[in-house]
Parts: C-alpha cells; structure tokens; sequence
C-alpha cells in the first residue's frame, strides 16, 4: 500500500475517551455515522479481545459502493494505536494525550497502488472526514457529560464493550504499577 495523506485532529476530549469510542462494538456507528452504517453489515459486527490487541470485523453491504468493496477490520493496539482495512483501503490512527481534556489523532491513510490519484481515493477520503467529525462531536460531548454533576459510573454491556473492558483493565494494571514503582522510589 501507498501513503496518500496525513492529518491532525486536535479534539477536546482525554485521549481514553477517544480510545473507547473506537473500542465501542460498533454499537454507536447506525446512530452516529449514518452513511458509513449503509454500508456494513451490522448484523456481522463480530469482535476479537486478544491480550494486546482487539480486532473487530463487519461484513460490507453488497454493491456498497465502498473501496474497496470488502469487509471492515478494525485493530486497536494497546494503549493508542489502530488499523482500518477495507480492501484497497486503509488508515491508521494513533492518539496522543494533550492534557486531561484534550488530545490530537493523527490520522495516516493508505491504498493500494493501482487506484492510488483516482477520483475513487478522492471520495474516500471526503467519507472519511464526514466519521472523523462526527466522532469528534459525539467524543466532546462525552468529555462534557464525564465532567458534568449527572454523570454516574455504570456497568460494561458485555455484547459490545469488550474492547473498553480490556482497555480499561489493561490501563488500569499498568497505572498501578507505575504507582507502586512510584511509592517504593
């Protein structure tokens, strides 16, 4: 595959926010992302916890019209790097702490040689914009309803929060020892 583009994203939410957003089980995508749920399959929506990575995967809708035209791979590599394959597609995004409140993506995408300067490329990377600001507007919200006097810790849904389970006991095993490294220092 051949690099195309690159892009910054600086969002005002904690880099986690972000994270969990993409580890969601895709439950979010019919609602949020209208166009991009037209064309998947949410019924395959299927998920894969693994101890460093969490792989989701999602069938495309016949004649879609996506590059590409084949199924949807998601990988997240603990703590903040993730995959995105759709056959002669492909982006990369790594996310990166700014502060409490805020973090930057950077966003790397790739095709497949034969179509890379096509008119398809072109409209692929203007549907791509259209996810990435509407995940930067539900991932603000988030942030403003964590910080907010009604929020109240719940329950994972064990159908489709699997990738924020593992994320969050990953995280969770490595701040508590950085901390007991800290406390015997």
């Amino acid at each position: 595959m051949v690099h195309i583009k690159s892009k910054n994203y600086d969002i005002n939410c904690n880099w986690k926010v972000f994270v969990d957003n993409y580890l969601d089980g895709g439950y979010h995508v019919p609602y949020a992302h209208r166009a991009l749920s037209g064309n998947l399959d949410l019924s395959t929506y299927k998920s894969y916890p693994l101890s460093e990575h969490f792989m989701q995967t999602c069938a495309s809708q016949p004649a879609s019209g996506r590059l590409g035209g084949t199924d949807a791979v998601h990988v997240f590599q603990y703590p903040n790097f993730m995959v995105n394959r759709y056959g002669q597609w492909m982006d990369t995004n790594t996310v990166y702490p700014l502060g409490a409140d805020k973090c930057r993506v950077q966003f790397d995408w790739y095709v497949a040689p034969e179509i890379a300067g096509t008119s398809a490329v072109e409209k692929a990377l203007a549907d791509s914009e259209v996810v990435q600001a509407e995940d930067i507007f539900l991932c603000d919200r988030v942030q403003r309803g964590l910080l907010s006097d009604g929020y109240e810790v719940g329950r994972y849904a064990p159908t489709v929060e699997g990738g924020e389970y593992m994320f969050h006991q990953r995280l969770n095993q490595d701040l508590s020892s950085a901390s007991q490294i800290a406390a015997q220092q």
